[in-house]
This record gives C-alpha cells, structure tokens and sequence, in this order.
C-alpha cells in the first residue's frame, strides 16, 4: 500500500468521523446539517479512492471498475454539496440557492454519466470531469473570497480570509494530487489538506472567536512539529533494524517508552516555541499572567496589588485598558481603585453594574463584550417578539452599557463568599477579539489568585483595626482617668463659687467653665465609647418596630420647626440586629438632621424599604438587603466633605466631637451592613442604611428575649405621625441642661 493509498483511507476515516459527529448534535441548526453532508461526501470520494487503489484493473476488473464509477459519481456530487453549504453558511438570498441547486444536479447527472458508461474508462472523460468539479468548487471559494471584499466587520474580513485561503490551498492540492495519478510528478498532499481543511470548517462553525481560531492554529502547528520530532525518534530506532523481528520488537517497546517520557516536556517546549515564533504578543501576555501568579501572593495592600496587576498588563502591549473596580463602602455600587489606558467611569452605580451582576448570577466567570454585542445583533435580526425576548435584550443592552462604561472588553468578577467583591477589567480596543480561550483560563486564574488577596487584605485590616482600638483603648482609659480628675476639681471648684450668687461678668464667666468643662467631659466620654469594643446581642429584628420606638422617644424633643415623617414598608423582613444599637445610630441621624436644619423649617423623613433584587450591589451573591433612609431637606452636605464625614474626629459643628457618624458606621459595619450619604449642596441629605435580611424561615420562628414584638396596628406613611406623639407633661418647668437630657436619653 503506497503512500497515496494511505492518505486516501486517512483523509476518508477522519472525514466520516467528522459528518457523523455533526450529524449526532442535538437541535443541530441547517448549516451544521449541511456541513455533515459536504464532508461525508468528500469521505465517500476518498473512500471509493482508496478501494479502487487496493483493486488493480488487472487483478480485480469487476471490483475495480465498480470503484472506479463510484469515485467518479461521489466526486460528481462534492461541488453541489460545497455550494450548498457555503451559500447557507455565508446567508445568501433565496435566489442563488436556486442557481447552487441546478448547479448540483447538473453536475450529479454529468458525474452519473460517465459512472455508468464506457466513458469511465476513457482517460480525457475522466480529466474533464475532474476539471469540471475543480472548477464548480472554486466557484465555492470565490463565494468567501466576494464576501471578504463585501463585509463590514474586520473580524468577519479575518475570519473569511483564513476560510478562503484554506479553501483554495486545499482544492488547488487536490488539483495536483488528481493530476499526479496520470504519470504527472507532485507529491500527494490533497487528502492532507482537504482533511485539514475539513477540520478547520468544524471548529469555525462550532468556535465563533477568531482568536479562538488563533489558539487552533497555533496547536495544530505545534502537534505537527511535536508528531514530527516523535516520528523522527521512532524511525532513529527502529528503521536500521533489517529482519530480526524480536530486535524489531525490543527497539519498538523501547521507542514507545521514549515516546512517553518525552512527550510532555517536549510538548510544553513545543508549544511554547510555536508561540513564542508565531505568536511573540500572546507569548508575552500568557508569561506575564504566568509570573502574576506568582508575585500576587507576596502582596498584601490593596492598592499595591492593583498597580502591580495592571501595570503587568499594561506593559505586555496587548492591553490598552485596564481597570480594577471594588465595592464602595459609602454608596451602593463599584468604585474604581485603579486603571491604565483612558479613564473610565470613576463609580458605576447598581443601576448600571445589573445587566453584568445578571450575568454573574446566571454563572458566566467572564463576561465578553464580543459575545455580548453577537448576541444583540442575533437578536435583533430574528425580531422576536414576547416579553422574555424584550426582557433578555435589555439585560444585554444593559450589560453592554456597563462594560463600555467600565472600558472593557472582558471583564471578570472577583468573588468572595459568592458574591460580587469588584471587577477586574481588559481591553485591547485595537481588534474585537483580543483574547484567545487559554489566555481567558489565565486571567480567571489571575481573578481568583486578586479575590484571595483582597479577601486576606480585609482580614489584615480587620486585625490591624483590633489592634488599633486595643492600643486605643487602653490610652484613652488612662487618659480619661488623667484627664477626669483635674475637670472634676476644675468643675467643683466654679460650682463653689456659685454663678448665680457672683451675678455679673464674673458669673458669666464661671458659667463657661462649667459648661466647657461638661463639653470636655462628653468628648471623653464618646472617645471611650469609640474605643471599646462593642457589646452586641443579635437577634431577628423587626425594623420597622425599632423605627416606631426610635420616633417615639425622640419626637418631644423636636424642634417645632422640623417636621417628622415616618415611612413604612409593611413587606419589610426581619434583619439579624442589635435593637438598641440599631436605635443609637437613627437617634444620631435624626438628631444630625435636626442640627443641620437649624431655625429653618424643614422635614425629616425616615423610610424602611425593601430595595428589587438587582438594585443593590451585593445581591449577585444571592444575599437580600433591607433599608432605612433618614432624609432632610436641610442645607446639605458640600462634595468635598463627604468622603470624611465618616473619619474619627472628623466635624464641621463648632462643639462636635466628631465621632458620631464613625459610631455609627462602626455599628452598621459589625451588623454585616452598610451606611452611605447621598447630598447635594442646598437639596438636602439622604443617609442610607442597609442590613442583610433574614431568610423567611427565619424570621417566622420565635424571636430571643428582648427582641421587639411586631406592630400590632401597621404605620404607613405618615405625615404627621399622630400616634406616635405623646401629650405634653401638664406641669412646666425649665429646661434641664444639655448634658442631664443626654444622661437620660443613654440611661433610657
């Protein structure tokens, strides 16, 4: 059996095993159908090829010529079967279906012809009909080629071109293989690269990335190489064995066990050359996410793993963008930390990350745009209607807004406890599609070796955070000692000399002492409360009571001028809380709006909501939020402030300590929550409160000792909430100074 005759019965097994593996897809679409057709019929040429091969004319005259019509009846129908499969595959019109039918029964009549004739013999009819067949399937080729030239998209261009090219390399070889079996001199490459080519058609039907494409090609270079190194060793040790056939024996066992030693060392090697030779940006690329690995697990900072990441990146020429987005902690929504390339979006809120947190939810570790904008274009020209149909294409739309906002072409989340920490963001806005399949594998290797560290950066910020308050702490109790002694004998001492009975200037005076001595005193006393640990008691908490209870104790001490609203969602579940706490914090936020209010008339309203699955940033881990909002329409708070009022000692007030809000943070913060402002300069200011819910089973069992009782008559939006206010005492009196309200307000 010469070399032709093997090539043929190659070309025929791999052919047949490619039509029937398309052929065993379920819901296989009609151009896969197609495929399967064109390339069993290429089979069946080569294989009625090889059969009249292996029966010469002079030894078996029947069979031999029974192979002989087959070959030239099977090779008669590959032009029809070609056409037909390109002109479905490139989406030509109905018309030129028509033409490409005619043209295949035309050329299945010729082929049947000759078959079943004398003509079959005649060498000229079997030229004819070869030039014939060659001719209708470059017709095929200069189908892709016109539609190359005709195309929009660069991508497309590529990708036509790599199948026109093939396409023609593999009929031209053909050409000469058919030519070569008249005595003409070429060596046979036809079924080589129409087998090639078959398989190439496969993967483009079934990989719609170019860069994909890409990644084959490169493989298929570098298994030629590494098939080529291995036939080598095996012919080195077996080919100066003559006719000892137990030496035979013992060099083939001995070549296979080099074989397998060698073949993954050498095929790492391998591929890494035909990479680094063909592919030198991708080599830099796929090295540079290699050695991130590596380095990322020294890093501890936060800031300094995203400039050593995107830097990396940056630096291989195959990123023009690049962007790390983490939560914010102080509104709802991704923050940028860090990017390279162009600027995007400094915050992309929750109403614009929806369409990609989806994305995450349904599963997906990356999130393409190439694949995001075929999949609106695909939509879009089958005009289906329905609300699921509009409902997916928004999602779509919504999910290509976020990545153009973001800059990205890929972007991959960084998950942690199963939900949505940031996001690692690429682009390469030279081509479409930047990335190939193994270099995506990486940089989700990448992605989850940055949520690791984030993750293990928060814990080190935690445990600094304990370490701080310890030393904290025990400072401030030995300075609360030092400090209180002195203010107690300063205090008593002006309280001595009685104010009232000086009367005067020197009365006045001794009044500011005391005054600024009980300030001095509250200062001390919020820095302790700041600095020891928090004593907390969870249990399920009915939200809504615990804005009732607040509301009630605070609304005497209202100012006239200020209006109390309260707004309650009666849907709202259960949060696993602290009441008290929880109380502490709303008193400091209605207590605040009150201060920044002022003598001017104003409202303030606190609402209890249930924010929709995908309008909170955290709710791509499956986790529900519920929310408190205290709201005034006060002077507001300028933007330039707004990211400190949340810092220790931090205030604007004349007599503010500064650490009421960092309380409070403190508190919602070890509640698994969040608290963040929303203001503008003469509108007002939103605080915003948000609290894991619990489950429903869990909210529906018994509640712990102390926990609030649910409502037993349900508040909804009240104006004016008349039951929550109590009569005024009957009997007057004055005012009792600022810091004994205080004292009975905490006792309380």
């Amino acid at each position: 059996m010469d070399i032709r005759t093997q090539s043929a019965l190659l070309a025929s097994i791999i052919g047949l095993a490619l039509g029937v593996s398309m052929l065993l897809r379920p819901g296989r679409p009609r151009v896969l159908t197609l495929y399967s057709v064109f390339t069993l019929t290429v089979a069946g040429y080569y294989l009625s090829l090889f059969f009249h091969s292996i029966f010469p004319a002079h030894d078996y005259p029947w069979v031999s010529r029974i192979a002989l019509g087959s070959t030239v009846l099977v090779v008669s129908l590959v032009p029809g079967a070609a056409v037909a499969f390109f002109l479905e595959f490139l989406g030509v019109s109905k018309g030129t279906h028509l033409v490409g039918r005619r043209l295949a029964l035309l050329s299945a009549v010729l082929g049947l012809t000759v078959a079943v004739t004398p003509l079959a013999d005649k060498a000229w009819a079997r030229v004819a009909m070869g030039v014939w067949v060659l001719g209708a399937l470059f017709t095929s080729v200069s189908l892709l080629v016109h539609r190359v030239r005709t195309t929009e998209s660069r991508i497309e261009q590529f990708r036509l071109a790599y199948l026109a090219i093939g396409a023609g390399a593999a009929v031209l070889f053909s050409g000469l293989d058919y030519l070569s079996r008249y005595d003409i001199p070429f060596p046979t490459l036809g079924p080589v690269f129409a087998t090639l080519y078959l398989f190439f058609l496969a993967q483009t039907l079934l990989r719609l990335r170019l860069m994909d494409l890409h990644e084959l090609l490169g493989k298929i270079a570098s298994q030629t190489v590494l098939a080529i190194i291995l036939a080598a060793v095996f012919t080195v040790l077996t080919a100066w064995v003559d006719e000892n056939t137990s030496l035979f024996v013992f060099n083939t066992v001995v070549a296979a066990f080099v074989i397998l030693i060698l073949l993954d060392p050498l095929r790492t090697k391998v591929e890494e050359m035909v990479v680094r030779i063909f592919f030198r940006e991708r080599f830099a690329l796929l090295g540079t996410l290699g050695v991130l690995r590596v380095r990322m697990t020294a890093v501890i900072e936060i800031s300094e793993l995203a400039r050593l990441v995107l830097d990396a990146l940056h630096e291989t020429g195959r990123v023009t963008h690049a962007s790390v987005y983490l939560m914010a902690e102080d509104r709802p929504g991704y923050r940028l930390l860090d990017s390279r390339g162009p600027l995007p979006v400094p915050l992309l809120d929750t109403a614009a990350a929806r369409g990609v947190l989806f994305a995450v939810a349904s599963g997906q570790k990356a999130v393409l745009l190439e694949n995001v904008e075929r999949r609106i274009s695909v939509m879009r020209v089958q005009a289906v209607e329905g609300k699921r149909f509009r409902d997916e294409l928004k999602r779509l739309n919504d999910t290509r807004a976020a990545l153009l906002q973001m800059k990205a072409g890929i972007s991959v989340p960084l998950m942690s406890n199963d939900r949505v920490i940031g996001f690692l963001n690429l682009w390469d806005e030279r081509v479409p599609e930047a990335y190939a399949s193994d270099e995506i594998a990486l940089i989700l290797e990448v992605s989850e070796r940055m949520a690791t560290v984030l993750e293990n950066s928060k814990l080190y910020e935690k445990i600094r955070e304990r370490d701080r308050l310890a030393a904290l702490g025990e400072m401030a109790a030995g300075l609360a000692h030092e400090i209180r002694n002195p203010l107690g004998a300063i205090k008593g001492a002006a309280q001595c000399l009685d104010p009232k009975r000086l009367g005067g200037e020197d009365g006045e005076f001794l009044d500011v002492i005391v005054e600024e001595v009980n300030r001095l005193n509250g200062v001390v006393t919020a820095f302790l409360d700041y600095s020891r640990p928090l004593k907390q008691s969870f249990g399920p908490t009915d939200l809504n009571e615990v804005v009732t209870r607040t509301m009630r104790l605070i609304q005497n001490d209202m100012p006239t001028t200020a209006e109390l609203a309260v707004e309650l969602d009666l849907r709202l579940p259960r949060a696993d809380g602290d009441a008290e706490q929880l109380k502490q914090v709303l008193i400091n936020l209605v207590q605040n709006a009150v201060q920044a209010m002022g003598s001017q008339k104003g409202c303030i309203t606190v609402r209890t909501e249930k924010p929709e699955r995908f309008g909170d940033f955290r709710s791509a881990g499956g986790v529900e939020f519920v929310e408190v909002r205290v709201t005034d329409n006060g002077p507001g708070i300028p933007a330039d402030q707004q990211p400190h009022i949340f810092v220790p000692f931090f205030t604007t007030k004349q007599k503010g300590t500064g650490l009421g809000l960092a309380i409070c943070q403190r508190i919602v913060k070890n509640h698994g929550g969040t608290i963040s402002v929303q203001s503008r300069v003469g509108e007002g200011t939103s605080f915003i409160i948000r609290l894991p819910a619990l489950p429903p089973e869990v909210t529906e069992g018994a509640l712990p000792e102390g926990t609030p009782a649910p409502p037993t008559r349900p508040s909804q939006s009240l104006a004016v909430p008349e039951e929550l206010r109590e009569p005024a005492p009957a009997v007057t009196k004055p005012p009792e100074p600022r810091t004994k309200r205080d004292k009975r307000r905490r006792a309380s």
